[in-house]
């Protein structure tokens, strides 16, 4: 085998919690060789984008501090290379994909600057072909109509186009290694496959891949050797089909156990007696974008991401959204909270109240009953509050505290899976899996009857997002409440959803009882969805790296 083209040494990283040092990676080592991708899982918390950030110094110190270890990098120690030299090694050597967008995405900056301003920085480009080239690279990650897209800025795209950018930026430069922070976890099945095609080609050139993730299904597809992480430490390790065929720690056995498959049985279905009134009525909804251009912003088009979209969902019922990134999905379940202005249509509540005729005050009656868990959780959580005042803010605004707070936020805390001393820490403190759980409660402790669900497991591993599955569907029995869960995960719409809709630009294209359209799919957009879903195991998937 090459000589290894990065090497982690005896990694020990701390982090400062209430003034005591607290371990967080404790004796990694590993190396990667040339054109090799290596995958990396572990619950979230356990140590794995800690761990691999630390390569380019990207832990916030303090309160982290690496207190041993090396991190060499074509024989060069990356934790002690003077700054300037690791600029020069940043992007253009090695390059990152985070895995919250937003955070890494300049929101001052339309989308094709700041992939243009990439490659002027690090390559002797006239701004023409810089631009060029980053609609190019929008086109390769799957970004439709490239060369308007561009000109957009980043909260104007959808969650799973937002990665998509973050994925161009990071391969634009053609980096000799790429840490994959969780690539493709805001990505529906058949542009995570494109993606994955993407990472094979560059694998083919020589590049090698550190790639981070919950998903047993993508290590499968891509991952030459696997290491598994738990509480700080490397507890397994070895090549990707070997350990999938006969993996020997109790840990890893677990998380192959826990991954949702499309052959589950599904949860029970409860039966809706005829006659019975939905809890949610939507009727015909469009909700159209304008598209402006010239100095006076002109009106010159529209972007339909809901087009005619028409379905009900009863009280104690789960019910999915699914379909491609941009099919229109967040945007109904935003549309039905006012968060986004209906063109047209209808949203009945309770059989009497249409939601698109209220204005912010009039809506504000109605909130503690509506409530949404957003797709991305760092940029719904107030960086300024304590996870305690993210908990219990709601519930002292419509006057529902029982107890004192600190109680209540123990105790929904305990609920998804977090200690009780996680109050007293901010959301920067938290992997991208927690602070999603954190939004779940935060969600579920002002006691709903109605939850939009966006993405709400998607940044969840699949040891934690299986018991929040279990969570979510007690409470829906316990409260009675009804969901919107929308999901790029088919295999998990099915162990949830009592009916399904696919959207596809903007439309439904299917509808009906979730097994049906999962097990016998009429559309044809339906079935090339259903053929891109990872399976862990399925050696035709396994293939598709030497095709």
């Amino acid at each position: 085998m090459s000589e290894a083209l990065l090497q982690v040494k005896d990694l020990h990283i701390s982090f400062d919690v209430d003034g005591k040092r607290s371990p967080a990676v404790e004796g990694v080592s590993f190396e990667i060789h040339p054109g090799e991708i290596v995958g990396l899982v572990g619950e979230s918390g356990s140590g794995k984008s800690v761990s691999s950030m630390s390569a380019l110094r990207l832990i916030p110190s303090p309160p982290g501090a690496v207190e041993k270890g090396e991190i060499l990098y074509k024989g060069q120690d990356l934790l002690t290379m003077s700054l300037s030299d690791l600029r020069r090694v940043r992007g253009s050597e090695i390059s990152v994909i985070f895995q919250e967008p937003m955070t890494a995405l300049s929101p001052l900056q339309t989308v094709g600057a700041q992939l243009a301003e990439t490659l002027r920085i690090h390559k002797d480009l006239s701004r023409d072909e810089a631009w060029t080239q980053a609609v190019e690279w929008l086109r390769k990650v799957g970004i439709p109509d490239p060369e308007e897209r561009a000109k957009a800025y980043p909260f104007q795209f959808s969650g799973g186009m937002r990665q998509r950018v973050m994925i161009a930026m990071a391969l634009i430069l053609k980096p000799r290694l790429i840490i994959a922070d969780e690539p493709t976890t805001a990505l529906d099945v058949t542009l995570q496959k494109q993606i994955f095609d993407l990472i094979l080609e560059m694998k083919a050139d020589e590049t090698s891949i550190l790639f981070i993730t919950h998903d047993m299904g993508a290590i499968w597809e891509l991952a030459d050797r696997v290491l598994v992480m738990k509480n700080g430490r490397v507890v397994e390790r070895g090549e990707t089909e070997a350990l999938f065929a006969d993996p020997q720690e109790d840990y890893t056995q677990s998380l192959l156990a826990a991954v949702p498959r499309l052959t589950d049985e599904p949860l029970e279905r409860r039966a809706y007696p005829e006659g019975e009134a939905p809890l949610l009525d939507v009727r015909n909804l469009r909700t159209w974008f304008p598209i402006k251009r010239g100095v006076f912003a002109r009106t010159v088009g529209y972007v339909k991401a809901v087009d005619d979209v028409s379905f009900s969902i009863f009280e104690g019922e789960c019910y999915g959204l699914v379909g491609e990134s941009g099919s229109g999905k967040s945007t109904i379940g935003r549309t039905i909270l006012g968060l986004e202005t209906a063109r047209s249509g209808e949203v009945i509540y309770a059989d009497k109240q249409d939601l698109t005729k209220l204005g912010r005050k009039e809506m504000r009656p109605f909130l503690q009953d509506l409530q949404m868990i957003f797709q991305d959780p760092f940029s719904s959580l107030n960086p300024r509050l304590t996870v305690l005042e993210l908990l219990t803010e709601g519930l002292v605004e419509h006057g529902i505290l029982k107890g004192s707070r600190a109680d209540v936020a123990a105790h929904w805390l305990g609920e998804v899976g977090l200690p009780a001393d996680a109050m007293n820490r901010y959301p920067h403190e938290f992997s991208g899996g927690q602070r999603q759980r954190i939004c779940i409660a935060r969600a579920i402790a002002v006691e709903p009857k109605f939850v939009v669900c966006d993405e709400a497991v998607s940044a969840l591993d699949v040891t934690i997002q299986a018991e929040v599955i279990d969570l979510l569907m007690e409470l829906k029995e316990r409260l009675r409440l009804s969901y919107l869960f929308i999901s790029h995960d088919l295999s998990v719409v099915k162990r949830i959803c009592d009916r399904t809709m696919v959207l596809q630009g903007g439309k439904c294209v299917e509808e009906g009882l979730t097994s049906d359209i999962i097990e016998n799919p009429q559309d044809p957009y339906t079935q090339k969805l259903l053929s891109a879903v990872p399976i862990p195991g399925d050696a035709s998937k396994r293939l598709r790296r030497t095709a």
